[in-house]
């Protein structure tokens, strides 16, 4: 497959709760492109060893920790982009989170994509996976939030319950070329 060189880097940033495909579909969508890199804001995270703390429940040293985790894979965004690269970064993010994106952004296009399959693929997802993990008993917690926000604006949200990774790809790289 030839790959897509564009006129001008793309900033995608690809969100939805644990098991929805993020990781998969930024790694598909980034091999698309004759230049890409992909920021998973997961090894950010895990990059603070003393100090560190799960991201849940919300309050505010966790706020803190995933305020620096926005700027720091804001700032590994620019030198890509700077560089040449379109830029996909895979992170779990609410309207707070989205608004730092978009704030730390505000001189460039980034196109948000919410991945929101039902319930019960992203339990079956993970229940396929051998995963049983603090993540997957908050899932339905992350789902109903992410339901509850999927009207707002700011993201296109995909329903990718009844998708192959490959499809979600193909609409978020059309997505992203018009």
């Amino acid at each position: 497959m030839e790959k897509v060189k564009t006129k001008k880097p793309i900033i995608c940033l690809i969100t939805g709760p644990a098991g929805a495909g993020k990781t998969s579909v930024s790694k598909v969508l980034a091999e698309k492109f004759e230049r890409s890199a992909v920021i998973n804001v997961d090894y950010l995270r895990k990059l603070i060893v003393g100090g560190y703390i799960k991201p849940y429940p919300w309050n505010e040293k966790v706020k803190i920790q995933t305020s620096l985790e926005v700027k720091n894979a804001c700032m590994l965004a620019n030198n890509f982009l700077d560089a040449g690269f379109n830029v996909i970064i895979d992170h779990v993010i609410g309207q707070t989170l989205l608004k730092q994106y978009s704030e730390f952004f505000h001189d460039k296009s980034i196109k948000v994509f919410l991945l929101l399959p039902k319930l019960e693929i992203l339990l079956k997802r993970f229940d396929q996976r051998g995963v049983n993990d603090g993540l997957r008993k908050r899932t339905p917690e992350l789902h109903e939030k992410f339901t509850s926000l999927k009207d707002k604006p700011g993201w296109v949200v995909i329903d990718s319950s009844n998708q192959t990774v490959e499809e979600t790809t193909d609409f978020i790289f059309n997505e992203l070329n018009k």
